[in-house]
């Protein structure tokens, strides 16, 4: 019978031991997995909105309020029903000294409106603005043409008529782009589907039919749950004439360093609050990396009491199997085979644990990150990590079979024939 052989066969026979060595094993590798998984996870989420807000500026006034999600992240605090923007703010920002770093501006003004019993979010916005500094928004049913002529819109005022492919655009920085009609409006995804409509509908505001010529796809923002109509339009509906709730910007920061452009526009605009995008991205990420820190930490604590409780165990397995190892000692087997065998037991306890704990904290993981996160987890397995995992587990397995084993194999194999 080989080494092996004899230490499968001494885990059959004590399956009650092996097994809690196995649990504590399997659920410190599954909490480690699961921990890693989410805070890996939320480090893309962050990379991939840091690659889609870019160098975004936004201008809001500067006043207590509801938070704001811009492209996925929490920014300045804005009140919809009492701003104090307006359009004279646009001409503040053509005078600072870095303007022509200033790639796009979107003004916009947000307010609410009933329609049929439905209250009804509104943006107002300039379109071409609008789509260059927001890089995420689409439009649904790829390849659609909208037959309408419409103006051809460069920032430095040149004017043509066109014909417009909205799946065509390069939205992440977009130069010519459609124009709303004074009757028209674009509505988000989510709030197409609660109202039951689609493009080519209508919508009544205020007495007045809008044309709804295309909805956006769905991006988990809160361009969702927001009808887009003219800027001048939604003004006149909430009686606010030149009136903003907000300003974006998109600026070349290849060129400038953000914080200079922050501290212009601040001084441009005592009375507003600006705030990089890609400042309070980073901001996220740092407090995201020291919750990986503690993620971390928290990781090694784990695998401590793991390998403490497996070296216990282990230490009691041998103290019971005193006799047994003076036998084996007694009928020919040396101290290195005594070490072989337990070291292996707790080896194939470490191997077994490692593959079903990546399995369970795989499964944690994609479990609770929307509760905790508001991440869904779209991943499957991964061999390098499932490898790592397993490595890792055995590997702390056999370090707390080691102890054990150097004690069994000094074993005096008359003293231990004696043990009772």
């Amino acid at each position: 019978m080989s080494l092996l052989q004899i230490a499968l066969y001494n885990l059959n026979r004590r399956k009650s031991k092996g097994f809690f060595i196995f649990t504590s094993l399997v659920l410190a590798s599954a909490a480690v997995v699961a921990i890693l998984i989410i805070i890996s996870t939320m480090q893309d989420e962050i990379s991939e909105q840091l690659a889609d807000v870019g160098a975004n500026i936004v201008i809001t006034a500067d006043r207590g309020g509801l938070t704001f999600q811009y492209g996925g992240i929490t920014i300045p605090e804005l009140v919809f029903d009492s701003v104090t923007l307006t359009e004279a703010d646009l001409d503040a920002i053509d005078t600072i000294p870095d303007r022509d770093m200033i790639i796009a501006v979107a003004p916009k003004l947000i307010g609410t409106v009933s329609s049929e019993d439905q209250t009804i979010v509104l943006m107002g916005v300039d379109l071409p603005g609008e789509l260059a500094v927001k890089p995420w928004l689409r439009f649904n049913d790829s390849g659609k043409k909208i037959d309408k002529p419409v103006e051809e819109t460069s920032y430095d005022g040149q004017v043509e008529m066109m014909e417009m492919d909205y799946e065509a655009l390069i939205l992440d920085r977009m130069v010519d782009v459609p124009v709303l009609g004074n009757d028209e409006a674009i509505i988000g995804g989510v709030m197409a589907e609660e109202l039951g409509i689609s493009e080519h509908d209508s919508l009544e505001l205020g007495g007045k039919e809008y044309n709804l010529i295309a909805v956006f796809e769905e991006t988990g923002y809160s361009e969702d749950s927001q009808l887009f109509v003219p800027l001048g339009e939604v003004q006149d509906l909430l009686d606010r004439p030149g009136e903003l709730t907000m300003i974006e910007l998109t600026a070349d920061l290849s060129k400038i360093d953000e914080s200079l452009l922050i501290a212009q526009l601040e001084n441009a605009l005592p009375h507003a609050k600006v705030t990089g995008v890609k400042q309070a991205v980073m901001r996220r990420n740092e407090l995201l990396n020291t919750i990986g820190r503690f993620g971390a930490f928290s990781g090694s604590l784990i695998v401590s009491a793991s390998f403490f409780t497996a070296l216990l165990t282990i230490f009691a397995s041998v103290k019971e199997r005193t006799r047994e190892i003076g036998i084996f000692r007694a009928i020919g087997f040396r101290a290195k085979d005594i070490l072989t065998i337990i070291i292996a037991e707790a080896l194939l306890v470490g191997f077994i644990a490692g593959i079903t704990g990546y399995h369970l904290g795989l499964a944690v993981a994609h479990k609770i990150s929307p509760a905790l996160t508001g991440i869904m987890l779209s991943g499957s397995w991964e061999i390098t990590a499932l490898l790592i995992t397993v490595v890792l587990t055995a590997i702390t397995g056999s370090l707390a079979g080691v102890l054990p084993a150097i004690k069994a194999a000094r074993l005096d194999p008359a003293e231990a024939l004696r043990f009772n």
